[in-house]
């Protein structure tokens, strides 16, 4: 490394896979804490509406998104809501993943 070097980094937006399984991801499930609008633990707590609020996410495929339920109860949660990939929420489904160049 010397002083004014450069370096160009490439990255690859990519779109999110199941958490578990290998096939992309069609659903984000989000998930708040028991009693959420009255625990300080939660993000929801003391607010009315508590339907953009979430303390867990989740990205799932179709096979995965019918157990909602049974992946909350597993985190200790409760399910809250879910946003479909599609134009109005695809920005939650996307990251950059860096190339390695050699």
């Amino acid at each position: 490394m010397k002083e004014g070097e450069e370096r160009t980094i490439k990255q690859v937006c990519k779109r999110r896979k199941c958490e578990y399984c290998d096939k992309l991801a069609t659903v984000q499930l989000t998930f708040l804490l028991p009693n959420c609008r009255s625990n300080p633990a939660s993000s929801a707590y003391g607010k009315d509406d508590c339907s953009w609020c979430s303390d867990a996410e989740v990205f799932v495929c179709d096979k995965h998104e019918k157990d909602k339920y049974g992946i909350a109860e597993d985190n200790g949660k409760e399910w809250c809501a879910e946003y479909p990939y599609g134009e109005r929420f695809k920005h939650l489904f996307l990251y950059w993943e860096t190339v390695k160049e050699d």
